[in-house]
């Protein structure tokens, strides 16, 4: 058996002309010797070649294809619980997906400020932080780091009474609404691994939205989770730090 490192990329893969550019973003992070496992969307146009182009640059990669359920956020669930079913915990995780939101005109510009805490210098950074700031739960780039609307003590927004709910079902209590919007971030894999092993990821994955789901006029359950997974997180005591 393949020894477990210290680190588990999950990253989900809707786009097919992202596959290129992928390998290329990752490759600084191969001398880390991560862990690599990716969720290939199964409406993606030759899903099965991806997978092959993807083994060619990480061989000892583990690829899934998954229907597209809950987009990016249903894709990282199905990736934990292939860890929790490998029994592979690392130490950290690093969330990432192939960002081209259709709805967003910066998208570009959004994916390329997400992925600087891939860079090797701010990969090396960000770990240290990790190492001696035992507070430190998530690291992710700064202007990422978004608080969640709230007013008269309950969340605010327009996915504020599915946050509300969800909170109270998995007795989340965030000691601040603040999150990770676009989902991508270095993380301490305990906190996660630990919730998923307790409440199930895939009967969750089951409760989002199918499709290109977006939340510019009522919330979604999807974008809910995109808050939660932070939170599960910072409702340990732990914080996230901007980089």
């Amino acid at each position: 058996m393949m020894p477990v490192s210290p680190i588990a990329v999950l990253y989900h893969i809707f786009y097919e002309d992202t596959c290129e550019t992928i390998c290329k973003e990752l490759t600084p992070l191969i001398h880390l010797a991560p862990d690599f496992y990716f969720n290939i969307c199964h409406e993606t146009p030759d899903s099965r070649g991806i997978a092959a182009f993807l083994k060619q640059y990480f061989p000892q990669a583990t690829i899934i294809i998954t229907s597209n359920k809950g987009k990016d956020i249903g894709g990282k669930l199905s990736l934990i619980s292939l860890l929790l079913a490998l029994n592979r915990p690392p130490e950290y995780l690093l969330l990432l997906h192939d960002k081209k939101s259709l709805q967003a005109l910066k998208s570009a510009r959004w994916k390329k400020d997400l992925l600087k805490i891939i860079e090797p210098k701010m990969a090396g950074n960000i770990l240290a932080r990790f190492n001696n700031t035992p507070s430190c739960g998530i690291s992710a780039t700064g202007a990422y780091v978004l608080k969640e609307p709230v007013a008269d003590g309950c969340f605010s927004g327009k996915n504020g009474a599915k946050l509300e709910l969800l909170c109270k079902k998995y007795q989340l209590c965030p000691p601040n609404p603040r999150f990770v919007a676009g989902t991508m971030f270095w993380a301490r894999a305990l906190p996660l691994l630990d919730f998923f092993r307790n409440h199930d990821p895939l009967a969750i994955r089951a409760t989002l939205e199918c499709g290109n789901v977006i939340d510019n006029f009522s919330g979604t359950t999807t974008h809910a989770w995109e808050r939660l997974l932070s939170w599960i997180i910072t409702s340990k005591g732990l914080s996230i730090y901007p980089v």
